[in-house]
Parts: structure tokens; sequence; C-alpha cells
């Protein structure tokens, strides 16, 4: 055996070393994202986060808005989503609840949503599997699809006088983890948003309405006055329960 031989038998039995572990990948830069939040996400902040290069995130999202959509699917995968049964009125309270817990523990996300910013397979395959249910329990398709895109946007406002995280009140936003408890009338669904986490999102929107709303109050007439001075100071999920209980009568009116 010649040299070469050798030399070339001793190098491959030798084990080979291991390249450098990625710094982030996919699941990680999501995760990162999430942990910024949809209010303060930026490619910049990500990057420092995770102590990478600008370069190495577009390897995996081509833009902020592609990460924010990718991290959106991943907030509403964990969320709890009901599963239509015998009870459409049931199931569409109990999918209303889990987007408000959506929009609760990801301050932002309203408003990315609302301004049509992003969309994904999380967000679609939840519509379409709302909009299937609603047909299945006797509704047109064309009331289907404005059921749906309605009970979305009937909680999609209730956040959007929501102040982000880092807004110029200081008022910290909605820990990402965070996702309520039972809502009022015993529905699957938040508390008053009163105590930490993501109350504080919900008490940020209580602020805020009083704010623009209590200078005007006088100008209302006095037999809506205090309604109105009730629906403002009050639990904004309280006053969400009967806007949604308002819509399902209405709702109720189309099923054939």
């Amino acid at each position: 055996m010649s040299a070469r031989d050798t030399g070339a038998s001793t190098r491959s039995s030798r084990p080979r070393r291991m390249g450098r572990p990625p710094m982030a990948d996919r699941e990680a830069i999501i995760a990162a994202a999430l942990g910024i939040g949809f209010a303060r996400l930026t490619m910049p902040a990500v990057a420092e986060r995770l102590g990478i290069s600008h370069s190495t995130l577009y390897r995996y999202f081509p833009s902020r808005d592609a990460l924010a959509a990718a991290a959106a699917d991943r907030a509403v995968d964990a969320i709890e989503w009901p599963e239509p049964d015998d009870d459409w009125r049931a199931f569409l309270t109990a999918t209303a609840w889990a987007h408000w817990r959506l929009f609760a523990a990801h301050p932002g996300l309203a408003q990315e949503v609302t301004a049509l910013r992003l969309t994904g397979p999380g967000l679609v395959g939840r519509e379409n599997r709302t909009g299937v249910a609603l047909l299945g329990y006797g509704f047109s398709a064309e009331d289907s699809v404005l059921i749906m895109d309605m009970l979305a946007e009937l909680v999609t406002q209730a956040f959007l006088a929501v102040l982000p995280q880092g807004s110029d009140d200081g008022e910290p936003g909605g820990d990402p983890g965070s996702s309520g408890g039972s809502g009022p009338g015993g529905e699957s669904g938040p508390d008053d948003g009163s105590d930490g986490g993501a109350g504080a999102a919900i008490e940020a929107a209580r602020r805020r309405r009083r704010e623009l709303i209590g200078p005007w109050m006088h100008t209302f007439d006095p037999r809506l006055r205090g309604v109105l001075a009730d629906a403002v100071a009050g639990s904004p999920a309280a006053w969400f329960e009967r806007k949604l209980g308002l819509f399902l009568d209405g709702v109720a009116g189309r099923r054939r």
C-alpha cells in the first residue's frame, strides 16, 4: 500500500467534524416574532433577539409581512377552537370567544388583519371550517360567508382601539402566552379583561374609549347617555357579549 493510500485510509477513518449548528431556524424565528409581538415586529428586532444577521432571516422569510403571517398562523393554531355540534348558536358563540382570546393574547394582530397586511393557511383554514359548519347548520352559502365575515369583524373591532405594546402611554401589551378564562355568561372566553397579561390590552381599550367618548357624553340624548356611560366604563367583554347576542339574534332569522 502506498503512503498516499495509507494517508487516505487514515483520513477516512477519522470521525467527521460536525458543522456549526444553525443559530436560528424557521421555528426559532417564528417564536421570536411572537415573543416580540405584532405591534413591535420588525426584521431588525427579530435579528437582534436571535443574535443573527438580517441576511439569515431573509433566507427563511422574504419580508416582515411574510414572517408576521407565519407568526399569525402559529398563534391561530395555539388557540383552542370549538368543534361544531348540534347547536349553531353555541358554536358561533364559542368561535367568537376563541377569536377574542387570539386577539387579546397578541396585541397588534387585530390591526394587522384589518389592514390586510397578512393572511395565511391558519387564518384562511379557520374561516373555511367556520363556513363549512354553517352550511351544515342549514345556512345558505351566501349567508355562511356573511356570518363568518361579520363575526370575525365584530371581534376585531373590539381590539382596534387597543394601544399596542410600546405605545406612547407606556402601558404594556398582552402576554402572548395568556389565554384568559371563562367569558361572561359561562361561555368559553376571557374574563372581564381586568387582570394582567392579555387583560392589559383589554384595559387599554377601555381607557381609550373613555378618553375618546367621555368629553362628548353630554351631547348624547339623555335616554342614551346612561347606557353609553355604562358601555364605556364597564367591562369590554361584557359589552361585547351583548353585541354578540344581538348579532346572533339576527343570524337566527337567516337559518333555512
